[in-house]
């Protein structure tokens, strides 16, 4: 595993895959009419609070594509300092690694906690919610390792 976390190619790898994998689904989602009709804004008898209504009328005109690219582009930002990086990552550099993996890990357990709390009180709106959760989720996975490689340098 430390041979695995010590090399700035595999980190990328990684990253690309999970990120292109979470992009395509922003960027299908829209497209999708059985998610569609789903949607909180799709429903008129529905009372719901305006936070999820509005994240609802977000996604219903397909702007999670925007997501999407934002992640794509930090994601094309960290490959490629990671790919500039000739060298593998010291001890020093990989127990920094798990530090950003470790808090990215915290971070995405408190969101797993608050996602079951919000189920449990409404279980209606499941995709607003868990779109919620993927794009937060993601995203701090994401910026988690360009602050490891800012942090290390990338040469």
């Amino acid at each position: 595993m430390k041979t695995l976390l010590s090399s700035p190619k595999v980190n990328a790898v990684c990253l690309s895959v999970f990120t292109a994998f979470y992009a395509l689904i922003f960027i299908i989602m829209p497209r999708n009419a059985e998610i569609f009709d789903m949607l909180y804004s799709n429903r008129v008898d529905c009372n719901v609070a305006p936070f999820w209504k509005n994240f609802s009328n977000f996604l219903a005109a397909g702007y999670e594509e925007y997501i999407a690219y934002a992640l794509i582009a930090v994601t094309v930002l960290v490959v490629v300092l990671l790919l500039l990086r000739r060298h593998p990552y010291d001890e020093y550099h990989t127990s920094l690694l798990y530090g950003c993996l470790s808090v990215a890990v915290i971070l995405t357990l408190i969101a797993i906690a608050v996602f079951y709390l919000m189920i449990l009180s409404d279980s209606s709106g499941i995709i607003e919610k868990f779109t919620m959760f993927i794009a937060i989720h993601w995203t701090v996975v994401v910026l988690s390792d360009l602050s490891f490689v800012l942090l290390c340098g990338w040469r």
